[in-house]
Parts: structure tokens; C-alpha cells; sequence
């Protein structure tokens, strides 16, 4: 008789077989989970390590889909393995796996932050770059651009909130810890991580700079590096561009002495300018006597505004390593009134010669009129070449020159606009004077002779910390110019452009009021400077060999003095200073470590630099980075050829 009632072995059976083929389906749900993790996964290495070398490579038509593609990658792994946040970083402090699993949720969520960014933005730009090459319009890349941006401002909010997540999370890796290749892809992109966070904010603001709904008016600075200054050269040229809605109103560039009104209340010059060039006013062509640009820049604006009435909303400064590196990537331009393209490798020789007056000419008025009109000719068609721009790679060549030249200082920018600027400040493309933490170095080279003769002298900095002492630091730079034309000229400052040949600028001595920024607290103590005897300076007062103790911009210190180098012959000056104590920062209770800030002059392609650092008598360096190494005596030395500012930094520890 049926009773109903299951056996109870047949009920353990039955159990058995529904507790086996659940754990069956569990597995090949587990099975299938993985393989769709491992795919995205393996997807996404795949993608990263084949775009690593050069990201230029990558097509604009195929640029939405691919990025389209890993952030859905990386959303995917990161929703599925989000729930198990928890218990990874509940179990990171287990021996040997624990660690790996603690730099899931970071790592996932640093890249999903990113992996928003890069969709957000690429949704805008990534069309701009495809009909750039594709489109047979009428319309500039600025009038472009423009449209795009300010169609684009919602997703570029979107990404700076990518940005946000990627950064609360970003000091929770740990990169060491992770596989060889995985670690090298994260420090090539984090490596970039500044530079697409304030490239967002850039973004949020550009459509104001490129005149949307309102023009802008932008003072421009044409600087001669062959005549050093503190922001890359002589204001040679100045001029003015309006904006509106991309499209260029208005541009023109000509002599900065054409705009001297002085029958306006010009202010007094900087000290030094009065005292060494006999200025008797301060007008925009000497705008730039401070390295600090936002300094120069605020200045420069008043003093246009002074000479000529108009009021402009920022300033776009250069030195004509702007027009050699934009002409490598545009190929030549003809100018109108030559016979011969103007390329990368004649530029500079073109603008002496067209400077110069024609034999027949001479040093006329006429001649100083027109001594410049070149530069509105040359500037006019490197412009045009460059914002008609339609093939793909020169425009993301372009950008990436563009961005070298800023990081370097040789294209200097500063907006009115608050926001704008401070999107400059947190890019380091300001041209500030930054000091931050620790030590800092910043030689600023001024040329008070009245000449271009920056352009055949070669100059080397190298300094030397004494921390043996290390509650009395110590530091002593050394100068070293050399001038590499060779001739028997009487040293003498004059205003005279000589035959009028370029050449006869730079056959001269070299006369240079320098200044070496440092810490602020530093003493002076000794230097070996050499005194200018009066007969050779336009003052007739000369100057007496002693360096100046001076306060400096952004919170710094200066040590100046004035250079006289005669023709082919070099010199060295020494300056030697005591440092204040907070140049050492403590790291923990045995480790101590030593940073150094140095900036590099705009104007100059590279300044060779060595930095030698004595250590106290039972002190090491901790994991000293690549360029180090011992030159004996508890000494570490530091050298290379600096193109832009750099920081140092060497961790070292007591030994037991």
C-alpha cells in the first residue's frame, strides 16, 4: 500500500542528486561568469598593450567604437566583481594573496573612473577629429572646435566626476605589487592622469577662450630668445587676436616699439631696468622683466592698455621654437615676397635676414618702419596652414607639440578669466614661479646689452647640497657661460645695431644681469662674481662685483648680479649660501628625504644641469631612482640635460 511516504534513503538520494545539480548549475553559472570576466578582461589587455607605444596611431573613425568597446569592458567587471568589494579588502591582510585582493576594488574603480572620462570626452571629440579629414567644410579647426565644445559640456562634467572616482582611489594602489605587465600599463597611464584631469577642466572652460557667445581679445607677445629675458626672449613683436565663436575677428602682429605713446603716464621700470638699461619708463615691449608669468602677463596688459586703449582678456606669449616646431609638423609655408619656403630648419635665418636692411637700403627710416612686417607675413601664413589643418595625424601630431611647448614654458598662456586660469595653474602651464616644498633652483638669465648675442652663448648650471650638517644645510651653485664667437672686441655697452647685418647683434660681448631664484630664508654667504668697471656700462657707474640678496616673487629668494663675457672666452660664478632646514622633509622616524624644485628659463631648448648631493657621514640613499649614482666621499650625484622643470628628490637613512 501507498502511504506517500518518501523512504528515508530515498529522500537522501533525492537530496544528494537537487544538492549535485545545483552545485552543478552554480559551477557553470561560476564557469560562465569567468570566462565573461576573463574575455573583457583579457579584451582590455589586449587594447592597452597595443596602443601603449603610440596612442596617435589609432584611427579617428575607429576611436568611438574602441572606447565605446573598453568602457563596456571595464563597467562590466567592475558591476560584476563590485559586490565582492567587501570581502577583497576584508581579506588583504591574509599572507601572500591577501594584498593582491586588497588592489581589486582600487584598481577596478581607478579604471572605471577613467574608462567614464575617456567615453565622455571621446563622444565629443572623437567627431571633430573624423570630420576634420572627412568633411569638405568651410570651417576653420577653432570655428570647429567651437561648436563641439559647447555642445559638449554636459559630458564633459561627466568625466571630471570619471576623474573624481579614479582619484579618491588612486592612492590605494599599489603598483609594486603587481604583474610586471599589468604594472607597467598602470604607470603609463597614471603617468598621463594630471594631464587628463585638467585637460577636462580646460574643456569645461574653453568654449569662453575661444569666444563663444562674446569675442575675446588676446594679447600676444612675440619674444626673441636670441635676446634672453626672464619669459623666453625681448619682446620683439606684439599684437592682438579676437575670437568669436572660433572664428578668428581679428589678428596682427607688428614692432613693439610702434605702440610707445609717451605722451601717456607710463609707470617707472623694475630697478634693475632703470639702473643697467637707463629706462625711464616701463613700457610693453620690457613687460616681461619678471620670470613669473601671471606677473609679466598682468603687466604686459596694463601697459598695452596704456600705450593703445584697449583691454584685452589674456595673453598668448612664444619664442620662435613655437614657429620651428609647428612648421615640423605643418611642412612648409611660402611667405609672399620670397622666392625660397620658409621650413623648420631656415626659420630662424629667414627672420634675421628678412630683419636686416637690404644693402642698398641701409639703416634708413624707412627700413625702421618695416624692419618687422615679416612677422605678420610669416605668423599670418603658419596661422592659416595650421587651423586648415584636415588630415588626422598632423592635427594630433599638432596637439601633441602644442602640449610639449606648453610643459616646456615656450608657449606661455594667462586668461582673466579665474577658472581658466586656475586650470592652467593645476597643469603647470601657467609659467609661475613654483617653489612647492623642499629646495628650488630657478636661474633667470636677462640680457641688458642691447644685442642677440643669447643666441651663440652656452651656459650649464651645477649645484652642490651640503647636508652633513643636516640642522645646517648648504648650497653653493655654479654659473658657467660661455660665449662661442671668437673676436678681439672692446667690451662696451652700447645701443647700436652696428652695419646693420644681424650678425653684427651677435658679435658682441655678452652683458647679462642674472638671477638665481632659491628658497626663501636663504643667506647669502660668499661669491665670486666679477666688478664691471663704469667705463664699460651706460651708467658710467659700473658695478662693483657683489651679489645682490634680494626678495623675490611667490614667496622666494633672489641672489642677483651682472655678467660681462668678452667674445670666445668663458667664465664661471660661484654662489654660496646657507639653506633653511626645512629643505630636508621627514619621512619616518629614520628616513629623511631631500626634494628639489628646479625651473627651467623659456627660451632656452635645454639646460645642462648637475646636482651633487653630500650626505651626512652615517647617512644612504633609500632606492635612489634612475640617474643617480655615488661619486665617493657620501656624495650622489644627479645630471642630465633639463628641457623643462623638473623635480629631484633622494631619500637616505642612517645606518645602524
Amino acid at each position: 500500500m501507498n502511504t506517500g511516504i518518501i523512504p528515508e534513503q530515498k529522500q537522501k538520494t533525492i537530496v544528494k542528486r537537487v544538492f549535485i545539480l545545483v552545485l552543478g548549475l552554480f559551477l557553470v553559472v561560476l564557469l560562465v561568469w569567468t570566462i565573461n570576466l576573463g574575455w573583457h578582461a583579457l579584451h582590455l589587455y589586449r587594447l592597452a598593450r597595443d596602443l601603449q607605444a603610440d596612442p596617435s596611431q589609432l584611427q579617428a573613425d575607429r576611436l568611438l567604437p574602441l572606447v565605446e568597446k573598453a568602457a563596456h569592458d571595464v563597467d562590466t567587471i567592475h558591476s560584476e566583481l563590485q559586490p565582492l568589494f567587501p570581502i577583497f579588502n576584508a581579506l588583504e591582510g591574509l599572507p601572500a594573496v591577501g594584498p593582491y585582493l586588497g588592489q581589486v576594488a582600487p584598481m577596478l574603480t581607478y579604471a572605471d573612473g577613467l574608462s567614464i572620462a575617456g567615453r565622455e570626452i571621446s563622444l565629443v571629440l572623437g567627431p571633430l577629429l573624423v570630420s576634420s579629414q572627412t568633411e569638405d567644410t568651410a570651417l576653420t579647426l577653432p570655428e570647429r572646435a567651437s561648436q563641439v565644445l559647447q555642445s559638449g559640456q554636459a559630458h564633459f562634467g561627466t568625466a571630471i566626476e570619471g576623474i573624481s572616482q579614479a582619484s579618491q582611489v588612486r592612492s590605494r594602489i599599489r603598483p609594486e605589487i603587481l604583474p610586471d605587465s599589468i604594472r607597467q600599463l598602470y604607470l603609463k597611464l597614471d603617468g598621463k592622469f594630471g594631464l587628463l584631469e585638467e585637460g577636462a577642466q580646460i574643456l569645461q572652460v574653453a568654449p569662453l577662450l575661444v569666444g563663444a557667445g562674446e569675442s575675446q581679445s588676446y594679447l600676444v607677445l612675440a619674444q626673441n630668445r636670441d635676446e634672453l629675458r626672464a619669459t623666453g626672449g625681448f619682446i620683439s613683436g606684439i599684437g592682438l587676436i579676437t575670437i568669436r565663436d572660433g572664428k578668428i575677428l581679428q589678428f596682427n602682429l607688428g614692432d613693439s616699439y610702434a605702440i610707445d605713446d609717451f605722451s601717456r603716464p607710463y609707470p617707472k621700470p623694475p630697478e634693475a631696468l632703470k639702473r643697467f638699461m637707463l629706462a625711464d619708463y616701463w613700457v610693453t615691449r620690457d613687460a616681461n622683466w619678471s620670470p613669473d608669468f601671471p606677473s609679466t602677463a598682468l603687466a604686459a596688459q596694463d601697459l598695452y592698455t596704456v600705450s593703445t586703449g584697449i583691454e584685452t582678456q589674456g595673453v598668448i606669449a612664444f619664442n620662435q621654437l613655437l614657429l620651428q616646431r609647428v612648421l615640423q609638423v605643418i611642412g612648409p609655408v611660402q611667405v609672399p615676397g620670397t622666392a625660397e619656403p620658409v621650413t623648420s630648419e631656415n626659420i630662424e635665418q629667414f627672420m634675421r635676414q628678412a630683419w636686416a636692411p637690404a644693402p642698398e637700403e641701409g639703416m634708413s627710416q624707412e627700413w625702421w618702419l618695416h624692419r618687422k612686417d615679416f612677422m605678420l607675413l610669416l605668423g599670418g601664413v603658419i596661422l592659416e596652414k595650421s587651423l586648415n589643418i584636415h588630415d588626422q595625424g598632423q592635427l594630433i601630431q599638432l596637439a601633441k607639440t602644442m602640449i610639449d611647448l606648453l610643459d616646456q614654458g615656450q608657449v606661455l598662456l594667462y586668461f582673466n578669466d579665474p577658472p581658466a586660469q586656475l586650470a592652467l595653474e593645476k597643469s603647470g602651464w601657467d609659467g609661475a614661479l613654483h617653489p612647492g616644498g623642499g629646495d628650488y633652483l630657478f636661474l633667470v638669465d636677462s640680457n641688458v646689452g642691447f644685442n642677440k648675442v643669447d643666441s651663440v652663448v652656452q651656459r650649464s648650471l651645477a649645484y652642490q647640497v651640503d647636508l652633513s650638517e643636516i640642522i645646517h644645510p648648504a648650497g653653493e651653485a655654479t654659473l658657467t657661460y660661455q660665449h662661442t664667437v671668437s673676436g678681439d672686441l672692446k667690451c662696451k655697452q652700447e645701443i647700436s645695431y652696428g652695419e646693420g647685418a644681424y650678425q653684427d647683434m651677435q658679435q658682441r660681448c655678452y652683458l647679462d644681469y642674472w638671477r638665481l631664484y632659491v628658497p626663501v630664508g636663504s643667506e647669502l654667504s660668499t661669491s665670486t662674481a666679477q666688478p664691471i668697471p663704469g667705463d664699460e656700462l651706460l651708467n658710467g657707474v659700473g658695478w662693483p662685483g657683489q651679489v645682490e640678496s634680494l626678495p623675490g616673487e611667490s614667496g622666494t629668494q633672489v641672489f642677483a648680479g651682472l655678467l660681462m663675457l668678452p667674445m670666445g672666452q668663458s667664465t664661471q660664478i660661484n654662489v654660496s649660501y646657507n639653506l633653511p632646514q626645512g629643505v630636508i622633509q621627514v619621512v619616518d622616524n629614520e628616513t629623511r628625504e631631500y626634494t628639489l624644485n628646479i625651473q627651467v628659463q623659456p627660451g632656452l631648448e635645454g639646460m645642462p644641469f648637475q646636482l651633487a648631493i653630500k650626505l651626512p657621514g652615517n647617512a644612504s640613499p633609500v632606492n635612489p631612482g634612475e640617474g643617480w649614482k655615488s661619486i665617493g666621499d657620501g656624495t650622489w650625484s644627479w645630471q642630465g640635460v633639463l628641457v623643462k622643470s623638473t623635480q629631484l628628490h633622494l631619500a637616505f637613512k642612517n645606518n645602524p
